[in-house]
């Protein structure tokens, strides 16, 4: 059964730290997390620097962050992130949709991907989402990522399809069947909850899943696990 930001209130709030540099931006993100008692900011940051001392001060559960940052990308965090704080969920809420900053921000190892469109009330469920093992991506974003995956899974003759070959994990055959319904699932563009309420499962069992398949195909993200299992030709898309 998933779980919204109205059935959250009664548990412990998640913590959240927001980086965003833009004022009027900044401004409205802050009176949206602090309206919802699911939530907790713990604090600001308008730089990447920032960031990082302020990460060195708290423990989030969730990251909300911008990419266009006045000192460098947002990526720059999220990669700092899965190397150093891997128990700390970062969401991208960004302006940029084209698909040189989605696939390297997934592939850094963002845990959604959210371009600036949705509703004080959407937002607020995605982050609850993302704290409960989901993984939210605006629908435009997942279009793009579908789009991209379907284009590379025509082999090339000759070397390259010597070199898709070679990529096969020898794990790949140990995927469960749930596992594989799960991550077809994903590569559609649905999220955990989505998931979750399809399988008629949990989405805490949804996000084991999604880290057992990682293991099995040796990747770190959903965007790299998505990716090898298509060159697997596990996703019937």
């Amino acid at each position: 059964m998933t779980m919204s930001a109205d059935q959250a209130v009664d548990m412990e709030p998640i913590g959240v730290i927001l980086v965003e540099d833009e004022p009027a931006t900044q401004d409205h993100l802050v009176q949206v997390l602090q309206s919802s008692s699911a939530l907790r900011l713990l604090g600001l940051a308008s730089t990447v620097q920032d960031a990082y001392s302020l990460l060195f001060m708290t423990q989030p559960k969730v990251a909300l962050i911008d990419l266009g940052l006045p000192d460098s990308s947002g990526i720059e965090i999220i990669r700092w992130l899965s190397k150093n704080k891997p128990e700390v969920e970062p969401l991208v809420i960004t302006t940029f949709g084209d698909e040189d900053h989605v696939v390297r921000s997934l592939e850094a190892g963002a845990t959604g991907y959210l371009l600036k469109d949705y509703s004080n009330e959407e937002l607020i469920n995605h982050i609850v989402e993302v704290a409960n093992g989901g993984s939210p991506i605006s629908p435009l974003v997942a279009r793009q990522l579908l789009f991209r995956m379907q284009n590379e899974r025509v082999p090339e003759p000759g070397l390259q399809q010597d070199k898709i070959t070679q990529k096969t994990s020898p794990n790949a055959g140990s995927i469960t069947d749930r596992e594989l319904k799960v991550i077809q699932q994903v590569a559609r563009g649905f999220t955990a909850q989505e998931i979750a309420a399809q399988m008629g499962i949990s989405t805490h069992t949804v996000s084991t899943h999604v880290k057992r398949i990682y293991k099995k195909l040796h990747v770190h993200s959903r965007s790299e696990a998505v990716y090898e299992a298509s060159l697997l030709g596990l996703l019937d898309l």
